[in-house]
């Protein structure tokens, strides 16, 4: 071969292995093809699937939430077969957060005041598009302390959702957190003071800033797509490390706590032993 590495139309193939370099591109463009044709098919099928077990994640909601409480049958509060304040439980409560706190990926990305607002995490849902280029998660809050929405979501677009391990992200839209007053998880106020400079040298003022706290809830926020052209290298490993993170906590969501949110919350994975996990968290304990 001569000419420019850097350019096809300089290197001087022998024509009969440009010919045959033009079947292995026909073979290719075919696998393309096929591989699209796939992916259409398995979306329909992960739409079907995805369809007869929303009933099954619909149950699971109203339990946790104790809108299913009326049909327990349990024993009358105060009886010798309820426990001490008994009747005052709804549904399952801390159900979500528990189940992430035992989630590899998820666990340490919650702090002591992420957990409590996490606490009224009421449901997790994910939605995949009808073409199975992405997905849309949405979080069911019921009423607290911290923010306004009921509900908060985060989207992916992912054209080779289904096609490939290593996700090729189109767009993440996230959505604004409405905190309340002096509520916000995701930054904190930072008071200092300032001493004058020039004609008001010697006066002292107090400045108030905005620090960065660490907190699961920046999840929810749109990333910064990355400018490869005006970045440096540095910058852009951070980036992507940061999208990677993004990434496998969505994906922590969709394939694992989501379809196996039980799982998480009775903290064993192994069928055989997840009575026995269940009896461990047995509430109220005899004593």
């Amino acid at each position: 071969m001569t000419g420019d590495e850097d350019s096809q139309d300089d290197y001087d193939l022998h024509p009969g292995v440009h010919v045959r370099v033009l079947k292995l591109k026909a073979l290719h463009e075919e696998r393309e093809n096929t591989m699209k044709a796939y992916q259409a098919e398995r979306a329909q099928l992960e739409a079907k699937y995805q369809a007869l077990v929303q009933p099954l994640y619909k149950k699971r909601a109203e339990i946790v939430m104790g809108e299913l409480d009326e049909e327990d049958n349990l024993p009358e509060e105060g009886s010798s077969e309820a426990g001490d304040g008994f009747g005052d439980v709804v549904g399952v409560p801390q159900f979500w957060v528990t189940a992430m706190a035992q989630n590899d990926v998820l666990a340490g990305t919650m702090t002591e005041e992420d957990i409590i607002c996490l606490e009224s995490l009421q449901d997790i849902r994910c939605m995949d598009n009808e073409d199975g280029d992405g997905f849309t998660l949405t979080f069911q809050f019921s009423e607290n302390p911290f923010f306004e929405n009921s509900e908060l979501t985060k989207k992916y677009d992912v054209p080779n959702l289904f096609l490939s391990d290593e996700p090729i992200l189109k767009s993440v839209e996230g959505c604004e957190i409405q905190w309340k007053d002096g509520r916000c998880l995701t930054v904190s106020e930072v008071t200092q003071k300032q001493r004058g400079k020039g004609k008001n040298k010697g006066q002292v003022r107090n400045v108030t800033k905005t620090a960065r706290k660490d907190s699961f809830f920046h999840f929810f926020a749109t990333p910064k797509l990355p400018d490869m052209e005006t970045m440096d290298e540095e910058e852009a490993l951070a980036l992507e490390t940061e999208f990677n993170m993004d990434y496998d906590m969505a994906q922590a969501f969709r394939t694992e706590l989501i379809p196996k949110g039980f799982v998480y919350f009775a903290g064993n994975d192994d069928d055989d032993q997840l009575d026995e996990a269940i009896d461990e968290m047995v509430w109220p304990k005899n004593q």
